[in-house]
């Protein structure tokens, strides 16, 4: 292999790592060339080197580098050296995505020792795991590990997001991907594709907003709808969370962070329209070549450093990178203004803010880590200089300098012109003053290699004066407050010397409290000993909000007392409720289920809305009005007592029937065993019945039972509800009598409808491209023609599938398939069968058989010698019970019928299409490196565990492993 092809391996794993295009990889090197900055007062050098794989990168508060590779080792940089130790090498799954992923410390690491990592655990089923260790100095405390979440089993290997982070609420949030299932996004049965919120033990916090309505580890789910949101930011100071999200189709994703959200995966990607229930993304760029597009969005950082190294510009900005084109940039968080920063960065995957100043980007190219530090060859300037003080005897006293320059920068502090021993922080503070101090002098000298700068001084005054003390009259202990209302204050202020003090020795504000952080309220207000402020009351809805009033006093030598009293919100209940029960609504913008209780600050204004049409209890229904007489969304005030506000819902009939056919090879679509929709049948009779429900201006497309059509991996799969399906766009083609149109979904680069192979599954997001209809044969994308037909359930005799049992049947649970229980005629089977089978291997053309080891051989040269299988449901998956009455194992890599049903093998059936008119499958264990059956040497044993491999369908004779033909046999008796 070449040097160029080893790069361009490189590269497409890493693509893998993150769920990215390869559209543009970056060009690795040995010795990659230093990042090409956009302002020449920047450079770039190379901090460490040598690390293999890395994935993340954390700086401890201690001022030390953590890096994570992916094949789990967490390796330590201490002052710029790379220790050959690594704190800790963990046992990681690292196929594909996989591995060692995120990195957290305690934001009380200095006394706990506490760090947390995000990783692919391999005890039991192959999972992402959060876990909390302890360090020891460089090394880990052996023995340490606290689990504090187990996520489900992989059933994929991409889109694990792994990024952890502490928020100021002192919570951990964890960016989890949807594993390659996008309806995971949407669903609150999971907990992938979410930002996740855990309290730092590992539990989960009750004012979660999914707690009350999720299940399982979803509780945690903080916000939704993302794809795979590798990596995360949350600023200092303000907490702004900024999540950047990998895309899938077209565009790449920043998402403000907010309580609730739902960004939009898999309904949405990128800006959109008409969809007020989701959160818009705060910034999203195309993908694309160049600086102005990108492929795979990474890094993220807040530039916010303890001690600022970059020009005043720079501080506050977001900065994220894109990995295959290779560049850095920045975006202010406020206005969204954006530039780029940094080119030709090597494949940049991570940033962070050293304790330095300096952006530190982790160059997955090169095994390096990169220093980008300003360098305009400034001497130490003092930015902001110590400021005089006066204390009482007794107090402490405190002095602060802010510098800028080439780092680093050392301090020294003085007092009358001497070095204070020990005092090299930008902060001095001389704990408790005495008369004997008034009228020192302190000043900085604050020095860096290209000289130094010393502040102006400040003068400490010592007074044996007591401080003044303030006193607020109104609002008493305990006042609340109702929104819209006026805040009345007033207070008092006495001094030991003064005596009391007059209303301009007086300074009021107020601050606006909300869980654990504040917004400011009302500005400083001086020289009134009372007065009022109006209390708003449009904003924040959340009933965890409080007001906190502060009065400063100041006497007249200058010493102060500030004093404040928290007034909280009067609450009430409020409960939204549907007619039927059940039906979706929104509460301030985000969709709940109906009944929804909740609590809000009496005088505030709240909004509810109304989803139309819904779906729910095998009817459609359309919003017809609400019990306080507003529209269908619309605002009202919180009462002053516990209130209901109903949603009615009057049935509908949802859309008309129709079977679709395909022009180009004239077979009616069909939906297989998997959920997948295939052009399958050459008779409209054997086609599925497809109901299109106008959903605005586009169409969803509902199948048998409560089934909706989504779009999985580009492919149309049935098996969405109602709010996760779907929305097509249908497309006039015209063709004399008959409907011919086209269909288009909202996400992918070429989101029409199209065969792409034939009997493989209808292509959407990944199938025909263009904009204007263009039906024929050798077009870029289908049309297909629109038959009308009676939707099930409309009369004419009972319907299979309609989920009502009428005459004539059985049972009826709302589809068509077999192997539920009951089957595609309606008529009940064995509890949880799906069927007895024999089964036919197309590599040799035998059956299986068993033998009196109970090993599985294809041996059989007829269909009658055979054995049958009776296929036992098992979840979505199966167990194989044999004739003996015995199941189906795995037992050293070989089927072996040995088994009782609680230790069987569960297998996941795949279906490989139709051939000649029979039903081809593939099974798959989940034991094993490879897992899927296969016939290793003819008249052998069946492998599985040690046989087949691949993660789509391969069934031909050469292929990785093998399908097999099931004809369906008479179950033999059960018993007596």
């Amino acid at each position: 292999m070449t040097g160029t092809n080893v790069r361009a391996v490189v590269c497409a794993v890493f693509s893998l790592l993150v769920g990215c295009s390869t559209q543009s990889p970056p060009e690795l090197a040995e010795a990659r060339a230093a990042a090409v900055m956009q302002d020449a007062n920047f450079a770039d050098s190379v901090f460490v080197s040598g690390l293999q794989g890395p994935t993340t990168m954390t700086f401890a508060p201690d001022g030390r580098l953590f890096i994570s590779e992916k094949n789990g080792a967490l390796r330590v940089v201490v002052n710029g050296q790379l220790l050959a130790t690594p704190f800790m090498t963990l046992a990681v799954d690292n196929d594909n995505e996989r591995g060692l992923m995120g990195i957290a410390f305690d934001p009380n690491f200095a006394s706990n020792h506490y760090l947390y990592v995000y990783y692919t655990s391999v005890a039991g089923s192959i999972h992402n795991r959060v876990s909390r260790f302890t360090a020891n100095g460089n090394v880990v405390v052996p023995g340490s590990e606290l689990v504090l979440a187990d996520f489900p089993t992989l059933d994929a290997a991409n889109h694990n997001g792994g990024a952890v982070r502490f928020g100021l609420d002192g919570k951990l949030y964890v960016s989890v991907g949807e594993n390659a299932v996008s309806s995971n996004s949407q669903s609150l049965n999971t907990p992938l594709g979410k930002l996740l919120r855990f309290n730092p033990d590992g539990s989960i916090p009750t004012d979660n907003p999914f707690y009350a309505t999720a299940t399982g580890l979803a509780k945690a789910t903080w916000a939704m709808g993302l794809r795979n949101p590798f990596t995360f930011d949350v600023q200092p100071g303000t907490g702004i969370l900024f999540i950047n999200d990998v895309g899938e189709g077209g565009w790449e994703e920043i998402n403000r962070g907010q309580a609730g959200a739902n960004y939009g995966w898999p309904m949405t990607e990128g800006y959109f329209t008409n969809r007020p229930e989701l959160t818009q993304p705060f910034y999203a760029y195309p993908h694309g070549s160049g600086t102005a597009a990108g492929n795979c969005i990474a890094g993220g950082a807040f530039y916010n450093p303890p001690i600022s190294a970059f020009p005043s510009a720079y501080v506050g900005q977001y900065f994220f990178a894109d990995y295959t084109n290779n560049w850095i940039a920045r975006i202010d968080p406020n206005t969204g203004a954006n530039s780029l920063f940094a080119t030709a960065a090597a494949g940049p995957v991570d940033l962070d803010v050293g304790p330095d100043g300096a952006l530190y980007y982790l160059a997955r190219g090169s095994g390096q880590v990169g220093r980008i530090a300003y360098t305009a060859s400034l001497p130490p300037s003092i930015a902001q200089q110590p400021a005089s003080t006066l204390v009482s005897v007794g107090y402490p006293a405190t002095f602060t300098v802010s510098a800028s320059g080439e780092p680093p920068l050392t301090y020294r502090w003085q007092r009358n012109g001497v070095d204070i021993a020990g005092a090299t922080s930008p902060s001095y503070e001389l704990t408790a003053a005495q008369l004997s101090d008034s009228g020192a002098r302190f000043r900085a000298v604050v020095t860096n290699g290209l000289g130094s700068a010393t502040s102006a001084e400040a003068v400490l005054t010592v007074t044996s004066n007591k401080p003044p003390v303030a006193t607020i009259v109104t609002p008493a202990t305990g006042a609340t407050y109702i929104a819209s209302t006026n805040l009345m204050f007033s207070g008092s202020a006495s001094d030991l010397e003064d005596g009391a003090l007059p209303p301009s020795a007086m300074t009021w504000n107020i601050t606006f409290h909300h869980d654990t952080h504040t917004h400011p309220a009302m500005a400083d207000t001086t020289g009134v000993a009372s007065g009022s402020w109006p209390v708003p009351s449009i904003g924040e809805s959340s009933a965890n909000v409080w007001y906190r009033l502060r009065l400063t006093v100041r006497d007249s030598i200058g010493l102060t007392h500030t004093t404040y009293r928290d007034v909280h919100p009067v609450t009430v209940p409020l409960t939204v409720t549907s007619v039927p029960s059940g039906m979706q609504v929104l509460m301030d913008g985000r969709p709940v289920a109906a009944p929804h209780e909740t609590t809000g600050v009496v005088g505030v204004v709240r909004s509810v809305g109304a989803e139309s049409p819904q779906y729910a209890g095998g009817k459609f229904w359309a919003f017809s009005s609400w019990s306080d007489g507003g529209a269908q969304s619309h605002t009202f005030i919180t009462p002053g007592s516990a209130a209901t506000y109903t949603a009615w819902f009057v049935e509908t009939s949802g859309g008309s029937c129709y079977q679709i056919q395909s022009e180009r090879t004239d077979k009616w679509l069909t939906v297989n065993l998997a959920g997948k929709v295939i052009a399958g049948s050459a008779t409209q009779a054997g086609g599925q019945v497809f109901q299109l429900v106008p959903n605005g201006t586009q169409y969803k497309l509902k199948g048998s039972g409560d089934a909706f059509l989504t779009v999985v991996a580009n492919q149309l799969t049935m098996g969405a509800n109602f709010t996760s399906g779907e929305s097509f766009t249908q497309l006039a083609c015209g063709y004399g009598g008959r409907t011919r149109v086209g269909f288009r979904a909202s996400v992918g680069s070429a989101p029409h409808w199209k065969e792409t192979a034939p009997g493989e599954p209808i292509q959407s997001g990944d199938g025909g491209n263009g904009g204007a209809c263009n039906p024929a044969d050798g077009g870029a994308w289908e049309a297909f023609y629109l038959e009308p037909v009676s939707c099930p359930g409309s009369g004419g005799g009972p319907v299979c599938g309609n989920g009502t049992v009428e005459s004539g049947e059985q049972c009826d649970d709302g589809n068509t398939q077999s192997g539920d229980g009951c089957d595609a005629t309606c008529h009940t089977e064995a509890s949880g069968s799906a069927g007895c089978f024999r089964i036919q291997s197309e590599r040799t053309d035998q059956w299986l058989t068993v033998d009196g080891a109970g090993k599985v051989a294809a041996l059989g040269t007829t269909q009658t010698g055979g054995e049958v299988f009776e296929l036992v449901t098992s979840g979505a998956k199966y167990k194989l019970k044999g004739t003996s009455g015995a199941y189906l194992a795995v037992v050293a890599d070989q089927l072996t019928v040995n088994a009782s049903l609680g230790t069987a093998e569960s297998f996941t059936r795949h279906a490989c299409g139709v051939f000649g008119g029979r039903n081809r499958y593939g099974f798959e264990s989940t034991t094993g490196t490879a897992r899927n059956w296969k016939e290793n040497t003819p008249g052998a044993p069946i492998q599985s565990g040690n046989g087949g491999n691949g993660g789509i369908c391969n069934p031909t004779d050469t292929g990785s492993w093998e399908a097999f033909y099931l004809e369906p046999a008479t179950c033999p008796p059960s018993g007596p």
